[in-house]
């Protein structure tokens, strides 16, 4: 250790501390496992009931929907303890003492802790149930069309203006309102362990989804949703990566660590070595784990949704076609966007790609800035520097402030990332699009929801999914008319996607079999159908042609708002 390292680390303030900068905790904890789960509980007590955790405690029954019918009331909330409670008994000691020590400090029940705690994995497990009953098969198109929900892009070498390695990351996950309402940069001391620093949020007191060590690794997770071998009996996810940031200097203490452990559900970790500038993408499910190497030579790297590895693939199932093309679209633009800036790669580029809305036409199917985005960051692990994203959902659009994990501090002199242009009608648009949802899923707020999507049509009129979901809640409140009409709007518009296209006819004639235009509707599942259309949408317009839709009362399909589209129609 040179001297200066010696000098800078004995400046660092002893913990427990917090501050707050540009709405973001601050926050240092140390100690063993309990005492930082307490220091972290007791700082953040008074934001911890309006954060992420006591959202997901809640989140079954919302997700479920309609799902069991007149029985989700009843069912979801002994499907959560079942499922929820496997999960827990397979939590480590130390994750299960931090959620303790949290709970403790913030005054709040256990309970309420492990039930939001144990959620990411119970929700995948679930998800892999459903898609076993629909049995859709494999996405295969999609991953040939891709060729080899969080976005990973990373660039190093002679991509970057300094050489040194930058990993940038959004975290695009549930929780839209709660997540970014008080968000947590945590600086993180254990006994006899690694310094580490997480990006988080209130009352998620583990490094093990988005972080960085003072060994110069970086890490960061990717959820595997729709494959079908999730499966209870491992380790929850975040336990794992929490001892990488723990006991790993290098990417083979990192390989070595995750090899030990099998998952619940299907993930992949994106860890970096800021010092040897290469990436290790560990792709992983219950049955089979994969490391595959990015060597420092290559000096770009980005990574969305969808495995790399052939037979881990062969398990993605195609129940969603709206989420694999995004994926994909996805994938290829931050791969455009790294190759168009190789060479000049900085913070502010690489939080740009985080930030990049895609193709204008179409707001929500190129995205890489999503209604989901909770969370966004860019490291640079070689000198322990991190570019933290403020504000609401998509964070990559607005600024990113800096801190450094040498110093344990703000570091305004290394430069802010400034925000987007906020005030442009396309962002005002998605922004009363974001609040819409809220009202839609969080508040069950229906007007509401409906007010702000007619805002989102006047300050967006040239967005066709705009007015194919303002359509969908016109349907749930039975305003027959009013959804035929958007519904034709947005085939005026047209979309480049055929199997959209498809989407915008079922749904066009169902609403006008409702209406009693028989004749007109048959005429539009034909077109549907005369379309390339994803297969829910098939056997939904084949069904029509037999006999009208007719939806019973009280169950009008659930819109999934982050592609604007019904999951199973």
């Amino acid at each position: 250790m040179t001297l200066a390292m010696s000098e800078m680390r004995e400046t660092r303030r002893r913990g427990p501390w917090r501050e707050q900068v540009r709405g973001l905790n601050l926050l240092k904890v140390e100690g063993d496992d309990y005492e930082m789960g307490f220091q972290h509980g007791q700082m953040l007590a008074a934001e911890i009931p309006e954060g992420p955790l006591p959202y997901y405690a809640s989140y079954t029954r919302k997700i479920l929907g309609d799902t069991l019918g007149p029985l989700t009331p009843a069912l979801a909330p002994l499907l959560k303890a079942a499922i929820g409670g496997q999960v827990e008994r397979k939590l480590p000691a130390s994750v299960r003492h931090t959620l303790e020590g949290l709970a403790a400090g913030a005054g709040i029940p256990l309970r309420s802790v492990l039930d939001g705690a144990t959620l990411p994995d119970a929700l995948l497990w679930l998800a892999s149930r459903l898609m076993q009953v629909k049995n859709e098969g494999p996405a295969m198109h999609h991953r040939l069309a891709l060729g080899l929900g969080c976005t990973s892009a990373l660039a190093w070498g002679g991509a970057t203006k300094d050489g040194m390695l930058l990993h940038g990351r959004n975290l695009d996950y549930h929780g839209v309102e709660s997540w970014p309402r008080h968000p947590a940069v945590i600086f993180h001391a254990p006994k006899g362990a690694l310094r580490y620093v997480s990006v988080a949020s209130a009352g998620v007191p583990l490094g093990g989804i988005t972080s960085m060590n003072e060994a110069g690794l970086t890490l960061t997770v990717h959820q595997h949703m729709f494959t079908d071998r999730a499966r209870l009996g491992g380790v929850p996810i975040g336990a794992a990566g929490e001892l990488v940031m723990r006991h790993a200097r290098d990417l083979g203490d990192a390989e070595r660590i995750l090899g030990e452990h099998t998952p619940i559900g299907c993930w992949t970790y994106v860890i970096a070595d800021g010092n040897k500038r290469e990436v290790l993408i560990w792709e992983e499910s219950p049955d089979r784990k994969v490391a595959r190497r990015v060597q420092s030579a290559e000096e770009l790297c980005n990574y969305a949704n969808i495995y790399l590895d052939a037979e881990l693939g062969a398990t993605e199932n195609n129940l969603y076609g709206a989420y694999w093309r995004h994926n994909r679209a996805r994938f290829e633009r931050a791969r455009a966007l790294l190759e168009e800036g190789r060479g000049g790669h900085d913070a502010k580029s690489i939080a740009g790609i985080l930030g990049d809305e895609g193709d204008s036409s179409c707001r929500l199917s190129r995205s890489i800035a999503m209604l989901m985005t909770v969370a966004s960051v860019v490291f640079r692990p070689e000198d322990g520097v991190l570019w933290v994203a403020t504000g609401t959902a998509p964070t990559s659009q607005n600024a990113f402030v800096p801190f450094s994990l040498r110093d344990e501090r703000h570091a305004p002199e290394l430069g802010e990332v400034p925000a987007q242009d906020d005030s442009r009608p396309q962002a005002l648009a998605f922004r009363a699009y974001r609040d819409a949802y809220v009202a839609n899923m969080d508040e069950d707020d229906l007007p509401k929801a409906r007010r702000l999507m007619a805002e989102a049509t006047r300050l967006a009129p040239e967005q066709p999914l705009y007015h194919f979901l303002a359509g969908h809640l016109a349907l749930a409140e039975s305003d027959l008319r009013f959804a035929a009409d958007c519904f034709e709007r947005a085939l005026k518009l047209g979309h480049d996607d055929e199997e959209r296209l498809a989407s915008f006819h079922l749904w066009r004639g169902r609403a006008l079999d409702q209406l009693g235009e028989r004749q007109r509707a048959r005429h539009h599942y034909l077109h549907a159908l005369g379309h390339r259309a994803d297969p829910p949408v098939v056997r939904a317009a084949r069904r029509n042609l037999r006999r009208p839709y007719a939806p019973r009362r009280g169950r009008a399909k659930k819109v999934e708002f982050s592609f604007a589209e019904v999951m199973a129609p």
